[in-house]
């Protein structure tokens, strides 16, 4: 079901129209290192294009957006998603953090005002989603133990030799591998061969209907890690990365990540070590969101 800050229009064209603070500029410079390979170099007055395995099925869906000012509507174009037009919107809705009123958010920054200068630094910026859990899980395996930077050229590649390619507002866009293609994976460049095989065991996940996002929202936040960490390869950390990067999670701390508590703990004048649930709890309905917001600010970072 379509979110209903989603107006569709006519033909291919779409609007999502945010509730609450949103820039698509801020959304184009935080994937910018992910960004899909398109058969021509892209300038800066081009659509923000984007793909996904489209929920349910996993076939590849690519989306442009383009937003005039920030605040306002966001044009939408889909490519790839004949007779489900309503699932990749309501997909790339998640995706860009818009299936959530967001009116309230700025009362976070005005009950601690260290997080509102950050939000003052970062005006419009929510967070961007995985396409879905089957991607972020494919994520997960490829960049275990090695660079972000890394982890993004071994993705683009998998996606160029095993992808598909779609055509989206007058550019081609290669789209990350459907799990048929990904189960039949021998090798790579750059990839191991235990990395391959957990990438299989990613693959039949999605087949099995396991990394569907719906079901792992209904299973709740412990229920969705335990079934990720049955995929081999997979651990708490990365666990936690499908859960919150993938399924839309507003209102959760990150436990497990050691430099959004540093941060926060540094713009209070705090030691990282000391008890900070007071701060936590005020951070409140957009925990998963300031934690973001933290990560990209660095205001922890020294250099």
């Amino acid at each position: 079901m379509l979110s209903p800050m989603t107006a569709p229009t006519t033909g291919t064209a779409h609007r999502l129209t945010p509730l609450g603070p949103f820039d698509l500029e801020r959304t184009r410079a935080f994937v910018g290192r992910w960004a899909p390979i398109t058969r021509h170099t892209p300038t800066p007055e081009e659509p923000l294009r984007l793909t996904a395995p489209l929920d349910g099925d996993h076939r590849p869906v690519a989306f442009a957006l383009r937003q005039a000012t920030p605040d306002g509507p966001v044009e939408v174009e889909v490519a790839g998603a004949d007779g489900a037009e309503h699932v990749a919107l309501a997909q790339v809705t998640r995706m860009l953090s818009l299936d959530h009123d967001a009116r309230d958010y700025p009362d976070v920054g005005r009950r601690l005002p260290a997080i509102g200068r950050l939000m003052a630094g970062q005006p419009g910026l929510r967070p961007t989603l995985f396409g879905g859990p089957y991607e972020a899980a494919a994520w997960a395996v490829v960049s275990a133990r090695i660079g972000e930077r890394q982890a993004g050229t071994v993705f683009r590649r998998l996606a160029a030799a095993h992808g598909e390619v779609l055509t989206v507002a007058g550019a081609e866009i290669t789209t990350f591998p459907r799990p048929e293609a990904l189960r039949d994976l021998r090798e790579l460049p750059g990839l191991p061969a235990e990395k391959v095989r957990r990438l299989h065991g990613v693959a039949e996940a999605a087949l099995a209907g396991e990394l569907d996002v719906e079901r792992l929202r209904a299973l709740g936040p412990a229920g969705a890690r335990a079934a990720v960490k049955r995929i081999r390869g997979i651990g708490d950390f990365y666990a936690s990365l499908v859960w919150l990067r993938a399924c839309g999670v507003v209102d959760e701390w990150p436990e497990n990540e050691p430099r959004c508590r540093a941060a926060l703990a540094r713009l209070h004048d705090r030691h990282p070590d000391d008890p900070l649930d007071d701060l936590v709890e005020q951070l409140r309905p957009y925990r998963t969101w300031v934690a973001l917001l933290l990560r990209v600010a660095r205001p922890d970072d020294n250099s």
